[in-house]
């Protein structure tokens, strides 16, 4: 039993790691009474999931078939409807991304914005959504429509992969059960991985895959090894195209290997050429990359690009707790080149280490990990708000934010709760290859949470990389838990209930409640995709007297809109009511002209008119196939559909 105990350690440093992340989501500043109403409702929560468990590991398999299958089709009806009638305006790095594939699926391979010469570890991300493009539109589909359709696909594909992962680890209906609650019915298949494509969920998503493929490695005959192995390495070398932070399966590959060896288990164990394959998809990755450069015509440019310094020194600025630092980039960007930025983030990461001292760096580590696995936000990562939200949003938009944010909180705290237990508790036998593939879990877990606590900047979505790694771990882990006090079965059954419908009840009424305390700004309409300024976006020169007019719904009532024109530009901006024929003014604000009264819901029209002599420029965006906005852009006359201002509507209340 000592030599069992021996690795448990690391398990235990996962479970510090997620009571951490726990206190984060419960701990904001001016936000007691949030954090205050997710405890109790994650308690409550936790205390009926507890009671259910006995009760839902008695139904037959036929039930929790027809259960589960009635879910799923309930959540695939419920994610059309949220596309259809509540599509996002994407901005930052995924409109980057998906606005070059829409262009380079039509055939222009053009890198006209200098973000990828910044950030070219996305240039594989963006020519393999190219190809999907490409192909969609064979049949005649939109940029927007394939999106949803990939997104949709992966998201549901990752879900049902997981659930069926649950129940060949454990068994247990309550476990299935528990995860089917975790990813349908909760935020997770609803917000930002259904609305929004980037490569946390494709990363996800073969991660999940890996991990399958290795577990189940001991079970397949010859020929499926070979087939499993080609398939295994692929993945990993996709994976480390989309996204560069799966770097950190190695170390931990590394980490089991030394742990079998000393255990004297190296030579038993079967997984010695799977461990190969996976080295070779990384090491295939770097020629890999230099193809698709090649294919996708892009050539990288060292004077924009930044060396990983500039991450590791936003890591150690506690101005913004260790997350992006906007002056951190923009001083890089003054300097020459590459190599005088790295000299910089060196002197300044030493300079910012010393003044921390040891005390101040572990403040700093356990702030970014509160960050890093901190959810509260998900129906905002990368999302600026719905086109243009519908009336009943509109009127219960403050009530519908407080839900989101607190029950994605509170099932992650329940799933972590019931982890934690779990690790604390557990002895790995390393002969049983479930409990090694368990114990590859939870250490890869803690690399993705040491990378980016340690070395790397954090952010809260960052540490959603780790979802399919707990899930796996919950159900590789056995339930050690003693059961101490005795409870008849229809006591337990009735607490069982009662704790469920408190904790409904308790979400719905404290949401209220939280919405009122802390009330949220409301995007009521908005195209926000741009290619952005930073990244040199060449605005559209507006030739005199031109006249351009996009229409717009505010289904809600509203007191900001601000439409985005260039630094300085000399536009006349107004906003029509189409049914009054009110007319507003907008006033010029640096880069914006903006308009603060109270507009009322009704369909408007923002014009701007080039009224000087001379030509101006405007910030407008344009792409191929992908549809930015509900109304198309019309200059002089001429509808634009896939162009559109950059322009936003707010409620903000007072």
């Amino acid at each position: 039993m000592t030599k069992m105990a021996k690795h448990s350690w690391m398990a235990v440093f996962l479970a510090i790691c997620l009571i951490i992340g726990i206190c984060g989501n419960l701990m904001k500043s001016g936000a007691v009474l949030w954090g205050a109403v997710v405890l109790l409702i994650s308690v409550v929560t936790f205390a009926a999931a507890h009671n259910l468990g006995p009760l839902v590991n008695r139904l037959t398999a036929r039930q929790m078939r027809i259960m589960i299958g009635i879910g799923l089709t309930l959540m695939l009806v419920g994610q059309v409807l949220i596309l259809i009638f509540l599509p996002d305006t994407i901005y930052h790095d995924p409109y980057r991304i998906l606005s070059q594939a829409d262009q380079m699926a039509a055939g222009h391979n053009i890198w006209n914005t200098t973000y990828f010469w910044r950030y070219p570890n996305n240039v594989s991300l963006t020519y393999l959504l190219s190809l999907w493009f490409r192909l969609t539109s064979l049949v005649g589909m939109s940029t927007n429509v394939a999106s949803h359709i990939l997104t949709i696909t992966l998201l549901d594909t990752f879900i049902i992969m997981t659930l069926v992962t649950l129940k060949q680890l454990s068994e247990r209906n309550s476990i299935v059960l528990g995860g089917f609650t975790f990813l349908v019915l909760s935020p997770f298949a609803y917000t930002y991985y259904l609305q929004v494509f980037y490569s946390d969920l494709p990363s996800m998503l073969i991660l999940l895959m890996i991990f399958r493929i290795l577990w189940r490695w001991r079970i397949k005959s010859n020929l499926q090894r070979i087939c499993a192995g080609i398939g295994l390495t692929m993945l990993v070398l996709v994976g480390q195209l989309l996204k560069p932070n799966l770097i950190v399966l190695l170390p931990a590959l590394f980490i089991i290997v030394v742990i079998l060896w000393h255990r004297k288990l190296l030579r038993t164990t079967k997984l010695t050429v799977p461990f190969l394959l996976i080295v070779a998809g990384f090491g295939l990755s770097v020629p890999t990359t230099q193809v698709i450069h090649t294919a996708a015509n892009f050539h990288p440019n060292a004077a924009y690009e930044l060396p990983v310094t500039s991450w590791m020194l936003m890591g150690v600025n506690t101005n913004s707790d260790g997350m992006y630092s906007t002056k951190d980039i923009e001083k890089a960007i003054t300097l020459k080149d590459k190599q005088a930025v790295e000299q910089y983030d060196i002197q300044t990461i030493q300079t910012r280490v010393k003044k921390l001292g040891v005390f101040g760096l572990m403040k700093l580590w356990l702030v970014k990990i509160g960050i890093l696995l901190n959810v509260r936000s998900i129906q905002d990562w990368y999302n600026g708000g719905f086109q243009s939200a519908p009336t009943w949003y509109d009127q219960h938009s403050q009530f519908l934010r407080a839900v989101t944010a607190v029950s994605y909180q509170v099932v992650t705290i329940v799933l972590w709760l019931t982890l934690i237990i779990r690790l604390l508790a557990w002895r790995p036998d390393l002969r049983d290859e479930t409990a090694l593939i368990g114990l590859l879990a939870i250490v890869t877990a803690l690399g993705y949470l040491a990378f980016h606590t340690l070395l790397w900047e954090t952010e809260e979505r960052y540490g959603q990389a780790i979802v399919p790694l707990v899930l796996f771990a919950l159900g590789a882990l056995p339930n050690t838990a003693r059961k101490r006090v005795v409870i008849p079965k229809r006591t337990r059954n009735r607490l069982a209930v009662g704790f469920a419908l408190a904790a409904i009840l308790g979400l719905s009424t404290f949401s209220g409640l939280l919405a009122k305390d802390y009330p949220n700004t409301i995007v009521v309409a908005a195209q926000r995709s741009q290619l952005s300024t930073q990244y040199h976006a060449k605005p559209q020169l507006v030739a005199p007297n031109t006249v351009m007019s996009e229409e717009i719904s505010l289904n809600g009532a509203s007191n900001y809109l601000s439409v985005q024109v260039h630094q300085a530009a000399g536009m006349k901006v107004t906003l029509t009511s189409l049914s009054t024929g009110k007319v507003y003014k907008l006033k010029p604000a640096a880069a914006v002209y903006k308009l603060e009264t109270n507009i009322a819901a009704g369909h408007y029209r923002i014009t701007a008119k080039n009224t000087s002599g001379i030509g101006q420029q405007v910030d407008v965006v344009n792409t191929q196939r992908y549809q930015l906005a509900e109304y198309p852009l019309v200059v002089n006359g001429v509808k634009n559909a896939t162009a559109s201002f950059v322009y936003t509507s707010l409620y903000q209340p007072t």
